[in-house]
């Protein structure tokens, strides 16, 4: 019976990603459960064999087959001999990053550090583009952080194009560029009492013009988080009348990120061929909002040329990967990295491209 029953909870985890919040609450619930089921079944398994349950055993067994999919979703193996290699015009190279900066903690400073742990690891990471989230605090620029000023030179001097937009959503690039905003603005309200105003907008996307003299789309987002501080911090606006319950906290998120999937899977339909998607979902690989986003056209970038489990939150212990960068078009990902350091809550991930490719990369 446990086996049968931890079996069924293991695919149901595995596949709840399939269905939307509005069809069943759960489904983004379970979803969050794939990885500490997984955790949990080599104990199960124990437990089993030395009860000497062989159909049993021979039941999880089947579960985790059933699974390997997502399971390759979560924890790909990409052996460093079977990656592309890299192009022999260094002009062909684009390296990425993405990165929640969490307002280079303007809100809440480190102690025992003057200077921006995150601004030193982009700079030594040296991406060509940093695609950023919360990239500062409202109505706050750069040069009123003080862990940000002893970096500005530098950063305007390895980035000389630059935008912050009013919702968080940043650019440093060594390349030109052109921005616009995608969708329509956020004015309203949302079921969890955080206000935006009538210039802040879902997504933003920002049309690079590459030394080759080709041009690639990225588009940044950051999509409605679970609130699991919610009413403690002063970063969060709320509503005195608005204090749900975490469970509900959750639940709202969870059906705020499913409308807003949609409405960034329709600004990547509506955008040219080369597109590269770098997001805060605030959701693990396989759930709906992920699905929605990715399609049938793009790819993961870490699930093609990553290696093995790498977690991008790394607060409250809920080491989840919900950092994402997503791809299509004539490009093809070499390599990505999880870089660990920084003052954030979040890692970042880059990834390195090659943009002269003939063909369209297929999933």
């Amino acid at each position: 019976m446990l086996a049968a029953v931890f079996a069924l909870l293991l695919i149901m985890c595995a596949y709840a990603g399939k269905i939307s919040p509005s069809r069943f609450f759960l489904a983004p619930f379970l979803t969050l459960g794939y990885m500490p089921m997984l955790m949990l079944l080599p104990v199960v398994l124990l437990i089993i064999l030395l009860l000497r349950r062989w159909l049993s055993v021979l039941l999880l067994v089947i579960a985790f087959v059933v699974t390997l999919p997502v399971f390759g979703v979560y924890v790909p193996f990409n052996d460093d001999e079977d990656l592309p290699a890299m192009p022999a015009d260094p002009q062909s190279m684009l390296k990425v990053m993405t990165y929640n900066v969490l307002a280079f903690n303007y809100v809440s400073p480190p102690e025992s550090d003057s200077s921006s742990p995150s601004i030193a690891l982009i700079l030594k990471a040296d991406p060509d583009v940093v695609v950023l989230q919360e990239g500062g605090a409202a109505g706050v620029q750069w040069s009123d952080i003080p862990s940000i000023q002893p970096y500005l030179e530098q950063v305007k001097a390895r980035y000389p194009y630059s935008y912050n937009s009013p919702e968080g959503l940043n650019l440093l690039s060594k390349f030109p560029f052109t921005t616009q905003a995608l969708g329509a603005p956020c004015h309203v309200r949302s079921t969890l009492g955080y206000n935006r105003d009538n210039r802040s907008y879902l997504a933003r996307a920002y049309d690079l013009q590459l030394p080759s003299g080709k041009q690639v789309r990225l588009i940044d987002f950051r999509l409605q988080s679970y609130h699991l501080q919610f009413g403690q911090s002063v970063s969060v606006r709320i509503s005195p009348d608005i204090k749900p319950s975490p469970l509900d906290r959750m639940r709202r998120a969870f059906t705020l990120r499913a409308s807003d999937a949609a409405a960034i899977r329709q600004a990547i339909d509506n955008s040219p061929g080369n597109v590269i998607v770098c997001g805060d979902m605030n959701d693990v690989p396989t759930s709906n909002v992920y699905r929605t986003i990715c399609g049938e056209d793009m790819s993961d970038a870490w699930v093609e040329v990553g290696n093995g489990y790498a977690y991008t939150f790394n607060k409250h212990r809920l080491n989840f990967r919900i950092d994402h960068i997503l791809y299509r078009g004539k490009l093809e990902a070499l390599n990505a990295r999880r870089l660990v350091g920084g003052s954030s809550d979040h890692y970042p991930l880059m990834v390195s491209f090659n943009t002269d490719i003939a063909t369209v990369h297929k999933n």
